[in-house]
C-alpha cells in the first residue's frame, strides 16, 4: 500500500534525551506514539510535498547554519500542562526557525497560531498537574542533557497518522571554527 504524506516537520532529533524521555513520552506525548522521535521542532508544519526544489532549498539553508552544542538543563511548562526540556542556547534554535521561516512564508510556525515559537523538547502534553509536577521531577533529576546539533530533520505524517523520519540534511561542521 502507498503511504500518502499529509504534513511534514523540520526538527532537530536528540536521541541523547531518548534514555530520559521516551517512556514518559510514550505515555504522555500523543504524538512520540505516532512515532515521533524525541526533537526540537524548527518548523511545523512544513510542505505536505516536499519536491526536489524544496529539498535542495533545504539543503542549501541547512549547510549555511553551523552545527552547534545544546544543552537541556532546565524543565519548562506551558499552558495546558505541556512539560518540556528547554534547549541553550535557546537563540540558535529560534534563528533556525527563522530562517526558514523567511525561505518558507507560506509555513508559518504551528500554522500562525504561535508566530514566534519558543524552541522546547516536549516530555508530556495536556497532563494533569499531578503528571506535570512528576515529569518535572523526573526530567529535572536527569539533567542535563548535550547534544551535538548537526542534522536537520525531515518527519513525515502518513494517512494513518504516523509519523517517520524521510531524510536529513547536514548542518555546516563548525568544529573547526
Amino acid at each position: 500500500m502507498v503511504r500518502i504524506v499529509t504534513r511534514s516537520a523540520l526538527v532537530v532529533l536528540v536521541a541523547e534525551a531518548e534514555p530520559l524521555v521516551a517512556h514518559h513520552r510514550f505515555l504522555h506525548d500523543p504524538m512520540a506514539a505516532r512515532g515521533v522521535p524525541a526533537h526540537v521542532t524548527v518548523l511545523h508544519p512544513f510542505r505536505a510535498v516536499v519536491d526536489v526544489a524544496t529539498a535542495h532549498t533545504v539543503e542549501n539553508l541547512a549547510a549555511e547554519i553551523a552545527s552547534f552544542r545544546a544543552t537541556f538543563a532546565t524543565v519548562g511548562r506551558f499552558p495546558g500542562e505541556v512539560v518540556y526540556l528547554s534547549p541553550e542556547p535557546l537563540e540558535h534554535f529560534k534563528q533556525m526557525t527563522q530562517t526558514f521561516v523567511e525561505a518558507f512564508p507560506d509555513c508559518p510556525p504551528y500554522g500562525g497560531a504561535i508566530p514566534d515559537p519558543h524552541p522546547h523538547l516536549t516530555v508530556g502534553s495536556q497532563v494533569n498537574e499531578t503528571t506535570a509536577d512528576f515529569l518535572e521531577r523526573a526530567m529535572t533529576a536527569g539533567l542535563p542533557i548535550s547534544t551535538h546539533v548537526e542534522r536537520l530533520t525531515l518527519l513525515v505524517e502518513d494517512d494513518d497518522g504516523m509519523w517517520s523520519i524521510r531524510t536529513s540534511w547536514a548542518l555546516r561542521d563548525a568544529t573547526n571554527e
